[in-house]
């Protein structure tokens, strides 16, 4: 009986590996390890980049049988006698060991040993030391290129030995592979070893076995996005939807919530431009947070930015049943893994997608008459974002202004101040407010509007600026004004010159505008300050658009336009600056004075104020460096 035994334990020795070559820096004891029971490894790394290194450290990536799943656990090293040492005990469940072994971090090490790419790993035995399903599979999962584990071992183009491996496996009773396992594997023989015969014949196994699951999912999925008619396209897209219920996926979640977030885009968008209302919201039903906020914000949200105060009344029912959705939705989790699990960061994103749906909706009211209902759910939004957007916060100043409550107005534009965020209309309201209460009497205004300005915030503005701050020569140039005059850069001399960059196609640039006219008026009597609106990469006829678009919205500019470069392009002084801004993108403000660029920033942050105050604080850091 003995003799029995010792020719089968032989026998598995001869099957299983640690994947050592002749030197066998990595030896096991016992040297075929058995799951639940203690490991004791001894590695020796003469020969390797770790030979003469203090300290090495070790990782083991352990595969779990029941679970599919593999685990990655930190191997505690002690050097006894010139060699590596550790205890390990793998659980019940592990049926696949791997090591590594390194120097510094395991993320970025400075030296490290996986057998040269062969990898160190062994089976593990079950407790009646008998072969247990996952002893092969782990082994050619280690060579088919998962993400997890290639710093055990390098990606190998031998289909023949991981099809042997399969083989091995399936002998094993109770062995069976999954859908995510045999996709892996199909994978690696349709992209890495190219195998196309093989790659097929597995998808075919994978379907049949699968004819609901993932692999399936995906290819109905990509079959109904082929569809180029219309009405095709939405019925494919319906039929998905049938076959694939989002109620059955949802039981088993797996890595494809952008098939179904893909799906309800293209067939909210479908429905709604079809003006199939009832559909369209019937998929509200089946939305998480993320998904209802996309199809709203590109269907309703962008009607409202484009469209008429008669289309935006008409779209108030529709928002009205689809708004309570999004509240109730909106701790639902569905952007944790867009911020790969931070919960400071999607909770900032959810704050801001709500607070831009509340702005549409809010908007919508307004072209409906439903002043209340618009303040109602201003009181929604966060803490954070309740008075941080200019333009919201002047669409709630116009609705406590129809609803005549009074009293709430002067508190809502005191703390719109204190968030950087007023219009030139709310200042003109705050002023009116202010000298109603002083008798006429302006002296002390400019001081109240600085008393609302809190510390931190003053704070961190300055810091903005200062990171903004500068150097750069301006090349001297000469451009055309609105009335067709010459305007010199060189005449500028001492004056301190704020340039805005700008374009009739940028939606930015134009949003920006009440801001520098802010900016404008404060300075309207300095002397020493100058503003300029530079117009750039337009085309056509340039001149007549800008200046008509101006003009027609009462803004008060020194309007210049850029002259004509080498390629025939309208960007000749912006295109100068372009080693200095590293980007072509605008709208762009440069603060110059005497024939340099000492401020520049780029983009628009959405408050007019905010803007005067950034602008403002630069003007002046740059007019006490005299």
């Amino acid at each position: 009986m003995r003799k029995i035994c010792l020719i089968i334990f032989f026998a598995l020795l001869s099957i299983f590996t640690y994947g050592q070559d002749g030197k066998k820096r990595l030896n096991l004891n016992p040297a075929l390890p058995i799951a639940g029971k203690q490991i004791s490894l001894q590695y020796n790394a003469k020969g390797t980049d770790l030979e003469f290194s203090d300290e090495v450290s070790g990782m083991a990536t352990l595969f779990h049988k029941a679970a599919a799943e593999w685990e990655v656990q930190p191997v505690k090293l002690k050097k006894v006698n010139g060699n590596w040492t550790a205890n390990l005990t793998p659980p019940a469940d592990v049926s696949f060991i791997a090591f590594r072994f390194f120097q510094g971090s395991a993320e970025r090490p400075e030296a490290a040993d996986n057998n040269e790419g062969k990898g160190f790993y062994s089976q593990v035995l079950g407790a009646k030391n008998r072969p247990v399903p996952g002893n092969y599979l782990g082994e050619a999962l280690l060579f088919i290129g998962s993400q997890e584990l290639k710093p055990f071992a390098t990606v190998e183009k031998d289909g023949a030995r991981v099809a042997a491996l399969l083989k091995k496996e399936a002998q094993i009773s109770g062995a069976v592979l999954n859908e995510d396992q045999l996709s892996e594997i199909q994978r690696y023989y349709q992209f890495t070893i190219k195998d196309s015969q093989q790659a097929e014949a597995l998808k075919s196994e994978i379907l049949n076995r699968f004819p609901k699951g993932n692999t399936a999912r995906f290819i109905s999925f990509q079959k109904a996005q082929q569809e180029k008619d219309p009405a095709k396209f939405a019925s494919a897209m319906e039929q998905f939807l049938v076959s694939f219920p989002i109620a059955e996926w949802r039981k088993n979640k797996g890595s494809q919530a952008y098939i179904y977030y893909t799906v309800y885009r293209a067939l909210g968008t479908a429905y709604f431009e079809r003006k199939a209302y009832d559909k369209f919201l019937a998929l509200f039903n089946d939305f998480d947070f993320k998904t209802a906020n996309e199809v709203y914000r590109w269907n309703l949200t962008r009607t409202e930015m484009m469209g008429s105060e008669e289309e935006k009344k008409a779209l108030l029912p529709l928002s009205r049943k689809i708004m309570p959705y999004l509240l109730k939705l909106k701790n639902d989790g569905s952007y944790r893994e867009d911020f790969g699990g931070n919960d400071s960061l999607e909770n900032n994103n959810v704050d801001q997608q709500l607070s831009d749906r509340i702005f549409t909706h809010v908007s919508l009211c307004k072209a409906g008459g439903a002043y209340q209902e618009a303040v109602d759910y201003i009181q929604q939004l966060s803490k954070q974002k309740k008075y941080a957007n200019a333009e919201l916060n002047e669409l709630h100043l116009y609705m406590l202004q129809k609803l005549g409550a009074v009293k709430d107005i002067q508190p809502l534009l005191e703390a719109s101040v204190k968030n950087s965020a007023v219009t030139p209309l709310m200042f003109d309201k705050m002023k009116e407010i202010y000298l109603s209460a002083h008798k006429g009497d302006s002296a002390g205004y400019e001081k109240y509007l600085a008393s609302l300005k809190s510390s931190d915030a003053l704070s961190a503005l300055r810091h903005h600026v200062m990171e903004n701050m500068v150097r750069h020569p301006l090349i001297p140039f000469s451009l055309e004004n609105a009335e067709g005059k010459m305007v010199n850069s060189a005449d500028w001399k001492d004056k301190i010159v704020v340039i805005d960059f700008w374009a009739t196609w940028c939606r930015p640039c134009i949003m920006a505008f009440p801001g520098m006219q802010l900016l404008i008026d404060k300075y309207a009597n300095d002397p020493s300050v100058g503003v300029y609106m530079i117009g750039t990469m337009q085309f056509g006829d340039y001149k007549k658009k800008s200046v008509d678009y101006v003009k027609s919205k009462g803004f008060r500019f020194n309007l210049l336009h850029d002259a004509i470069g080498e390629k025939g392009e309208q960007n000749k002084v912006f295109k100068s600056l372009i080693p200095l801004f590293q980007s072509s993108g605008i709208p762009r403000k440069i603060i110059v004075k005497n024939g340099e660029v000492r401020y520049s920033s780029e983009g628009y942050s959405g408050s007019p104020s905010q803007l005067m105050d950034e602008l403002s604080m630069a003007i002046e850091i740059i007019r006490s460096e005299n």
